[in-house]
């Protein structure tokens, strides 16, 4: 019995020591990588690999089938091609870097396949076994393209020639990893894996850009498109003084754009003109005063020296100086200095400057070789745009100054103080108010609080004060009747600021006017008297 049971004990203690190394050879993973991991076919591949068992071979398969981990090869893997046998170390890691040329056709199946574009799984194995240990995903990438434009601007059409790819295949385009849409041509491959298609380039910076084709199979040839600045300027014919509008693409992203004519650098609307991060821009200026006319280039640049030009034609004009606009107004008294170009040369040239309906003569002056140069002082003249006119007769031009249309500060009233009393040709005080357009003031008086009885009104008055005149005289007033007054300041361009808040007053004799010092002498005086009163009626009783 006790033979028996040692026999039993030996022959599990063997069979174990059998299973156990069995078990732990199929049970150790490991790791691989592969650098890179996507490829055409016939590129060189890098494999490392780790965490595998001692002193081991590794047998490495490239295949179209995808498994998993424990699948066997030559089961659920049937189309393969053994790329690498590696060796690992004490550590379990791979001695070296092995490396392998991606396959055109796997061989090791049971039947051949042709390798073309697309996803593709590399397994790794121990020597002696079919079970899979690890997986790693490799793309490759096949075909071809071929652009007829490799530079050029936004909004260029570029046709793609492609072969390479899978037959038959529906194919999309990416620029910078962005969809693009395929305008004319093919949208999918032919029988031999072939096709041609055109796209128009889209917003973008300056610089090269990859446009991508892919085929449902995962094939994503890819080529390099340069793009080139470019601007628009319109019109391109504009007399001095008037507007262009200039757009521009293929600029660096969020630079500051420079604009120059025939090299001289030009204010713009905005100030500030500034490209998106696609290297677009918007924005405008007026057309400077040249000297001599006839096409000029014009030239938009950035930081970092991407430049375009377009020609501009320049016609004869006038221009003022400075350029006043909405946002950068003027105002009454500024100097201005108008320019004029392409008259009739030795010509006399008259000039005038619109206010609403009234037409104010500027000057006549001579346009000795076609044009001339006069110095202006701008009229008071209403807020808003006011047109400048030049002409000789036969040409005409004309250019637009802006006023300003900000109202002054609202004066501070000083005198009559409230509720106190005034002579008949009472004083009225307020502080100095400033504008740029200079300021003139408007007073009234009124017989009640909202001013619908108004008997005295001053208007453009020059100094922050007035004194009423004789033939002005108020009449006095009773305390249930007192008067008000306020007062506004308005501009050389009619800009008005709001009215003071109206002040009670009083003229002439009014018991509620009478200061409280007099009250109380009164009091006093009355307290006196009545002690003298007192005193002299006690001595006559006493007598």
């Amino acid at each position: 019995m006790k033979y028996n049971k040692i026999c039993c004990i030996l022959a599990l203690s063997i069979i174990l020591a059998l299973l156990v190394p069995v078990s732990a050879a199929h049970a150790a993973g490991g790791s691989i990588a592969l650098h890179p991991d996507e490829g055409k076919i016939g590129d060189r591949i890098e494999i490392d690999g780790w965490d595998f068992n001692a002193d081991k071979r590794v047998f490495i398969y490239f295949s179209s089938d995808k498994a998993d981990e424990g699948d066997e090869i030559g089961d659920q893997v049937t189309a393969y091609k053994q790329v690498v046998i590696a060796f690992t170390d004490a550590d379990g890691d791979f001695t070296r870097s092995y490396e392998f040329d991606v396959p055109d056709e796997l061989t090791g199946g049971e039947h051949r396949e042709d390798v073309h574009g697309g996803e593709y799984y590399v397994y790794a194995t121990y020597h002696r076994s079919k079970c899979i240990i690890e997986v790693e995903r490799f793309t490759v990438i096949n075909g071809e393209i071929e652009l007829d434009l490799e530079e050029g601007t936004v909004g260029t059409e570029v046709k793609i020639s492609g072969e390479g790819l899978r037959p038959d295949q529906q194919i999309a385009v990416t620029y910078d990893g962005d969809g693009v849409a395929i305008v004319s041509g093919d949208s999918q491959t032919d029988g031999d894996g072939e096709f041609t298609c055109t796209i128009i380039i889209p917003e973008s910076a300056a610089g090269s850009h990859i446009i991508i084709v892919t085929d449902v199979s995962g094939n994503k040839p890819e080529a390099e498109f340069s793009v080139e600045p470019e601007i628009t300027i319109g019109p391109t014919e504009q007399a001095v003084g008037k507007a262009v509008n200039v757009s521009g693409t293929g600029f660096g992203k969020r630079e500051v754009i420079t604009i120059t004519v025939d090299g001289d650098e030009i204010p713009t609307t905005p100030m500030l003109i500034r490209t998106n991060h696609y290297g677009s821009f918007d924005g405008s200026f007026l057309v400077p005063f040249q000297g001599s006319y006839g096409t000029r280039e014009v030239e938009a640049s950035d930081g970092s020296r991407n430049k375009a030009e377009s020609q501009l034609t320049i016609s004869g004009g006038i221009s003022l100086n400075p350029i006043t606009s909405p946002t950068s107004p003027g105002h009454v008294d500024m100097e201005l200095i108008i320019r004029g170009a392409g008259f009739i040369a030795n010509a006399m040239v008259t000039i005038t400057y619109s206010n609403n309906d009234e037409t104010i003569p500027v000057a006549t002056v001579p346009a000795d070789d076609g044009s001339f140069s006069v110095n202006f002082t701008v009229p008071p003249s209403i807020a808003g745009s006011h047109v400048i006119t030049a002409t000789d007769g036969t040409s005409t031009a004309t250019s637009t100054f802006t006023m300003e249309s900000q109202a002054p500060p609202m004066p501070v009233p000083l005198l009559p103080k409230v509720t106190s009393t005034a002579e008949a040709e009472a004083y009225f005080n307020w502080e100095d108010v400033t504008d740029p357009s200079g300021v003139s003031y408007t007073l009234q008086v009124a017989s009640d609080a909202d001013f619908t009885t108004i008997v005295l009104e001053k208007e453009g008055l020059s100094r922050s004060e007035y004194t009423v005149a004789e033939e002005e005289k108020l009449e006095s007033t009773e305390k249930e009747a007192p008067y008000y007054w306020r007062v506004k300041a308005v501009d050389g361009a009619s800009n008005e600021s709001e009215w003071t808040y109206p002040r009670l007053f009083y003229v002439g004799f009014s018991w509620t006017s009478i200061p409280d010092w007099v009250w109380y002498t009164f009091y006093g005086l009355g307290v006196l008297l009545l002690g003298i009163l007192g005193f002299w009626v006690r001595r006559k009783i006493a007598k």
